[in-house]
């Protein structure tokens, strides 16, 4: 499921200022405050939206565009799949999903907290 990202549009600059106070200036998938700013989950909509953009840390950035996730220092996708907001929850199911250790079980019980296609990367239609 390793997608390439493309790349970052400016048109995500107006969600800034709403993206901080959300995320209160942290990276909404590890905490990190390191050189956190917007990061858009690719396919992009028309418009830049909340729903599909978050504050990402370097490192966090780094893992989505490239898919290249290490497993041993991601254990924090287990708090960020279980967050309110969707673009957290889609960004770490999809670092889990390219780290995917079927033997790991924290891994497996992240990816179950949130109904993600894996051959897509993004969220199954709900079936209500």
């Amino acid at each position: 499921m390793a997608r390439r990202a493309a790349r970052q549009r400016p048109l995500l600059g107006v969600l800034g200022k709403d993206l901080t106070r959300r995320s209160r200036g942290r990276c909404e998938l590890c905490e990190s405050r390191d050189a956190t700013r917007p990061f858009e989950l690719f396919p992009f909509p028309e418009s830049p939206t909340l729903d599909r953009a978050l504050m990402a840390c370097a490192r966090c950035r780094e893992w989505l565009e490239t898919g290249a996730v290490d497993p041993i220092k991601a254990f924090f996708l287990t708090t960020a799949v279980w967050s309110d907001h969707p673009a957290v929850q889609l960004a770490a199911a999809r670092m889990l999903l390219v780290c995917d250790d079927p033997d790991s079980p924290w891994m497996r019980e992240a990816l179950d907290a949130v109904d993600v296609d894996p051959c897509t990367g993004e969220f199954r239609p709900s079936t209500c």
